[in-house]
């Protein structure tokens, strides 16, 4: 594994004092939780890329570009299989693009449409709308403050914990990946030379080091739980705390928007999208367009508020 893509995988939060990171945690998860949501209940193309593309102003304000690129990266892979199996496997559609000779028994003669491709496109810009908004709430909320916050909202405590040190157990393996890497190379091994049979053989040294550090540290932070008597108390106290002012209040406001309004415009219809038998046109009403710029200026409204709070500091 190369040292591009070790770092690539060593996601991390960085508190880079951007108007965003700045913002009340409970409004940026309102504010992911309604565009992924979102992104489930639209079917249109339109209406996916509007939810995918604003998210691009909160990625550059929040300054995680290059993490963002590293995630999407992934995300492009991802949904190139899902285009690929779909339009395999799916034969669904009118407009037929290649069909097979031979025959597979109880499904018939294969064949690609132009649906099934168009519907794998949707979902891949449906998961990439929902990684994309993802990244916003890795990298500008603090671990702790993500812990609190799901303990707020009265999730389990055993479970959020699991899930926190999860969230950190997955950096920290990068990392000593990376070392465990530069220390082998340090002795002379070829990782990425040689035949398959030798290249597996190499990594066999770098995994089975990387196995022992695992282990190593999930005994310790087992034996710390243990010494600082996890479980025995049921009220806990916490070194950081959420102080949800005003401003905080009307940002949460702002982040539930855009859900509210989508899931209206959902239920009177606007929206959907037929892929099958044939596709529908896919070019909006004036309507549709008025109801989409109305959605576009919900989805950015944490914006402003997120530069009031950096301008005033009124939090």
């Amino acid at each position: 594994m190369n040292e591009a893509l070790m770092f690539d995988l060593s996601y991390r939060y960085q508190d880079k004092d951007t108007p965003v990171h700045r913002l009340n945690p409970f409004a940026k998860l309102a504010w992911v939780c309604s565009i992924s949501i979102l992104a489930v209940l639209f079917d249109h193309p339109f209406y996916l890329t509007l939810l995918f593309l604003a998210t691009m102003p909160v990625i550059i304000m929040a300054r995680v570009w290059e993490e963002w690129k590293s995630l999407m990266k992934y995300a492009m892979y991802m949904g190139l299989f899902i285009v690929v199996v779909n339009g395999l496997i799916m034969y669904h559609g009118t407009h037929v693009l290649v069909e097979f000779n031979f025959a597979i028994p109880t499904l018939g003669n294969p064949r690609i449409t132009l649906e099934a491709i168009v519907f794998g496109l949707g979902m891949a810009v449906r998961l990439a709308t929902i990684v994309s908004a993802c990244t916003v709430l890795n990298f500008t909320i603090h671990p702790d403050d993500l812990l609190l916050l799901m303990v707020k909202l009265k999730l389990p405590y055993k479970s959020v914990l699991a899930i926190s040190l999860s969230t950190r157990f997955i950096p920290a393996l990068a990392d000593d990946l990376e070392r465990i890497t530069a220390v082998q190379k340090s002795r002379g091994l070829e990782i990425d030379k040689g035949t398959l049979k030798q290249k597996i053989k190499n990594r066999g040294a770098v995994l089975l080091p990387l196995l022992a550090n695992s282990l190593d540290r999930t005994v310790q932070i087992a034996e710390a739980m243990e010494s600082h008597a996890f479980g025995a108390g049921k009220k806990r106290t916490y070194y950081r705390e959420i102080v949800t002012t005003p401003l905080g209040i009307v940002t949460i406001v702002a982040g539930l928007l855009p859900l509210f309004y989508g899931a209206c415009l959902r239920i009177t219809g606007f929206g959907n999208y037929r892929y099958y038998p044939s596709l529908q046109s896919i070019a909006p009403s004036v309507t549709e367009w008025l109801l989409l710029l109305n959605l576009a200026v919900f989805l950015l409204a944490i914006i402003p508020l997120g530069w009031m709070r950096k301008r005033w500091e009124l939090d």
